[in-house]
């Protein structure tokens, strides 16, 4: 039959899954990022930068979006301009 047995009896789904081969993709970032505690703490303050900058960006974007007129950005001009007069 097709399936994997052990002494005539077959093997549950959960064990079938785990002997199938490791695609390269994932042994090459798990061997490249993961696999030593100094890279792996490495990649996770990479990560949470980067996911820190970008949260940023959209938390300022959505900000600007509801708040339009309102900022000194978008006013400073007029004071400017009255200073001058």
């Amino acid at each position: 039959s097709g399936s994997l047995q052990i002494a005539g009896m077959p093997l549950p789904a959960w064990i079938v899954g785990r002997l199938q081969p490791e695609p390269q993709i994932s042994r090459l970032i798990y061997n490249s990022l993961f696999k030593h505690a100094s890279t792996y703490m490495a990649t996770c303050m990479v990560a949470a930068t980067i996911a820190g900058v970008y949260f940023d960006q959209a938390c300022n974007a959505i900000w600007d979006a509801q708040n339009p007129g309102k900022q000194w950005k978008d006013i400073k001009h007029q004071f400017a301009e009255a200073s001058e007069d």
